[in-house]
């Protein structure tokens, strides 16, 4: 019978080191393609990789060529040109015959002079060249208002691209922990597998001189076979936290990859902060609300622009330039003539159609719309950062709470081992000791993890995270 119990011990180490190396171990064909990775080396690449953040900078380079567009409304604009033309067929004038009544009908021959005569006014080709500039000088607004449209978008494109690298920064934090947290977790299954197996020993030690049951002995073997899908499972969460951390990056499927770091507590310096402290620095430094106050300025030049369209427009225009006829191809100096002229071009709107009333009342209705929609972002934004807030203070106490325990239900656990060894206690209490420390090393594992998300969100709701803490 010895042999058997012997045997049963083997089998549970030899089970335990089999499902260890099934979680955790790298093939030795890929282990020289892991790629190990820090926080701040996943930010980075995140940063790098991301497709929402690389057209964000697009949308803010299209933004910035947006600004030098609108300025050149209020610039001049100076075009060449060359224009040579043939006349296949020079077209033909009807005149009175001026001759013919300068001479009178009383000069001999004058009354067989036709009437009309056609000439044929210009030669078969043409030359000119020159230059002509135009200048705005009054567009009713619509000019400045144009430009600082422009400048606002520009603004509200920066603020948005923040927004979107703080949230990426996030969601990588998120998922790095993640991987950090499911790794834990394998780690506090694997002892509890591993103090349940040698709990296993002590009571078929016990058992085999009479001092324990074979129920007892059953209960503790049932009690490994319950951890070992729990440990299967926990592996398998932290494969899947790694894909997902790799999904985050950007990198391709195959891509093994590892993480390098640890879940442990650090003092953040926001702690000290009241609440309507902190609500101040979210409204001063939200890159939306930020943003918005861009798109209010956007929205009253808007309306600006559409009221520029009942007001007249001035122009100065200038033409320099040089013309030459000829009726074959040789073109010389000699032959052009300059021409410079100059006019001021007053355009009055009177009626289209109704189209600029409506584009005024449109302008209009999206100011307000804008405006009503700001009372409703900066208290979804204020009621966000109390949620943030208390949830900070929440992870806090929480920790706190998970590192007292801990180290009591060690203690416990501990104490159980020597009375039920000494018989003072049942196997029962041993299994009840042990679960409470497995519970309490979960429940600091998730504390530290929600701690540390709850410091990456304070930052991230007050647009204040600009890189791995």
């Amino acid at each position: 019978m010895g042999g058997e119990k012997d045997g049963g011990d083997m089998r549970l180490n030899t089970i335990l080191t089999l499902l260890w190396m099934t979680v955790l171990t790298v093939s030795p064909a890929r282990s020289q393609d892991v790629l190990t990775l820090t926080l701040e080396q996943s930010v980075a690449i995140a940063l790098e990789k991301n497709p929402e953040v690389r057209i964000a900078e697009k949308e803010l380079a299209k933004a910035r060529a947006s600004v030098w567009e609108a300025y050149a409304a209020l610039l001049p604009t100076i075009d060449a040109n060359v224009n040579f033309q043939k006349a296949w067929d020079i077209q033909q004038t009807t005149i009175p015959n001026f001759i013919k009544i300068m001479l009178g009908s009383g000069f001999p021959g004058a009354g067989d002079m036709p009437d009309y005569v056609q000439l044929s006014f210009g030669l078969e080709n043409t030359l000119t060249y020159g230059a002509t500039l135009r200048q705005p000088l009054f567009l009713g607004g619509a000019g400045i208002a144009g430009v600082r449209m422009a400048g606002a978008a520009k603004q509200a494109s920066e603020r948005m691209l923040d927004a979107r690298r703080q949230n990426l920064i996030y969601q990588t934090a998120h998922a790095f922990y993640g991987c950090l947290l499911a790794r834990e977790l394998v780690e506090v299954q694997e002892k509890a597998l591993k103090q349940a197996t040698a709990n296993v020993d002590v009571v078929r030690k016990k058992y085999d001189v009479g001092s324990a049951s074979g129920f007892d002995l059953m209960r503790a073997e049932v009690e490994v076979a319950n951890l070992r899908p729990e440990f299967i499972a926990a592996g398998n969460t932290y494969q899947a936290a790694l894909t997902g951390l790799r999904m985050v990056l950007g990198l391709e499927k195959e891509r093994a990859i590892a993480v390098d770091g640890t879940l442990r507590f650090a003092p953040d310096d926001m702690a000290h902060l009241e609440l309507e402290d902190y609500r101040t620095l979210v409204f001063q430094k939200r890159p939306e609300l930020l943003a918005l106050d861009a798109r209010k300025t956007i929205a009253a030049k808007g309306v600006t622009l559409a009221r520029s369209q009942f007001l007249p427009k001035l122009f100065f225009a200038t033409d320099y330039s040089f013309l030459a006829m000829r009726n074959d191809y040789e073109f010389n100096r000699d032959d052009f003539s300059k021409g410079f002229t100059s006019a001021l071009s007053l355009q009055i709107p009177l009626f289209h159609g109704f189209k600029n009333s409506r584009q005024y009342q449109k302008a209009r209705l999206d100011y307000k719309i804008t405006i009503d929609s700001e009372k409703q972002v900066r208290d979804g934004i204020s009621a966000e950062a109390e949620i943030v807030y208390n949830k900070f203070r929440e992870a806090r106490e929480k920790y706190k709470s998970a590192d007292e325990s801990i180290g009591l239900a060690t203690e416990a656990l501990r104490l159980a081992d020597l009375m039920y060894a000494e018989g003072v206690i049942t196997q029962l209490d041993v299994l009840n000791s042990q679960l409470a420390l497995t519970r309490a090393r979960l429940n600091h594992a998730s504390a530290l993890f929600e701690y540390q998300m709850a410091r990456y969100e304070l930052r991230r709701v007050a647009g204040m995270l600009e890189g791995a803490l």
